[in-house]
């Protein structure tokens, strides 16, 4: 993807924990939009325009935020949104073995 550009997104937003190795330990709680169409041009020059949802979608706005200039935690909004990996770690094992 060449010069992405969001052209147009939904109007809900999904709250998710993400991390980046651009700040390494700590996960925060980030609202992205759920659905945003997208226009880059392709390595053949190709103007190319393509939607993503959900959990790509998310993938998507956090590396397009990097050519912003802009990292996860900048759109956190509360510290209590935010945990060390450590302590996510052990909440998702927590989940996974009790089932909740």
């Amino acid at each position: 993807m060449i010069n992405p550009q969001i052209i147009s997104h939904s109007e809900d937003m999904v709250k998710g924990w993400e991390g980046c190795l651009s700040v390494p330990g700590i996960r925060g709680l980030v609202p992205r939009y759920r659905v945003v169409e997208v226009e880059y041009i392709n390595r053949e020059g190709q103007l190319k325009r393509q939607e993503f949802t959900d959990f790509v979608a998310r993938i998507f706005q956090h590396e397009y935020d990097h050519l912003e200039g802009i990292v996860f935690l900048d759109r956190v909004g509360s510290t209590q949104d935010l945990m060390t990996e450590d302590e996510y770690q052990k909440q998702i094992l927590n989940q996974l073995s009790t089932g909740v």
